[in-house]
């Protein structure tokens, strides 16, 4: 079964998109594998509404290890199952808690095996220092999506009327990029992301 991995930094979007996703393309429910840094894996049922409470909110780095949903999309006259896997937030500085280290290991590592990359990037946070300053962990996604091929960068939050002048900064940032504006949070943007990932399950 192919896998999409929604990378990005915390705080970004990745598990309400997640579970928003899978609402757009028909689920009521979901179940969820949560798998540790030492591969122990658990697995829970919620309802979307139920999810969105439990697994989503402000605290940095509320998710901690990989959550995957296995979901069915309509390719053509065909349905496709595939893997669908949230991850811990990434950042520059190495961090206090030794989970979260862990959890930012873990997403790293699984990059190698991902069938497609959704890089998420809170387009309410960023400005023009994001072109000139490539050090950033946004940028170490971006130059190892590329080269990949099979990457596409969400520029989320987009409902919010900060956010749509710094779409302009994100491409010009990222300009090998396939940018596609969304709205985790109002699932805008997501039949532009189903196409996307429909060619690469």
């Amino acid at each position: 079964m192919r896998e999409c991995v929604i990378i990005g930094r915390p705080n970004s979007g990745k598990t309400m998109f997640a579970l928003n996703f899978a609402g757009y393309l028909g689920a009521k429910s979901v179940d969820v594998t949560f798998r540790t840094y030492d591969d122990l894996m658990t697995c829970r049922h919620f309802s979307l509404e139920e999810g969105k409470r439990e697994l989503c909110g402000m605290a940095l780095h509320k998710t901690r290890s990989l959550q995957s949903l296995v979901l069915r999309m309509t390719v053509g006259k065909t349905a496709v199952n595939f893997k669908l896997t949230d991850t811990c937030g990434v950042s520059e500085q190495i961090h206090q808690d030794g989970t979260i280290r862990k959890g930012m290991a873990q997403t790293i590592a699984l990059l190698r095996s991902a069938d497609l990359i959704l890089h998420m990037v809170d387009l309410s946070l960023i400005g023009k220092n994001l072109i000139n300053n490539t050090s950033t962990i946004d940028h170490e996604f971006y130059n190892y999506g590329i080269v990949r091929k099979s990457y596409l960068l969400l520029g989320n939050k987009y409902d919010l009327h900060s956010a749509k002048d710094n779409l302009v900064h994100l491409t010009t940032a990222f300009p090998k990029a396939t940018v596609i504006p969304i709205s985790a949070l109002y699932s805008q943007g997501f039949k532009e992301v189903k196409a996307c990932v429909a060619r690469n399950i």
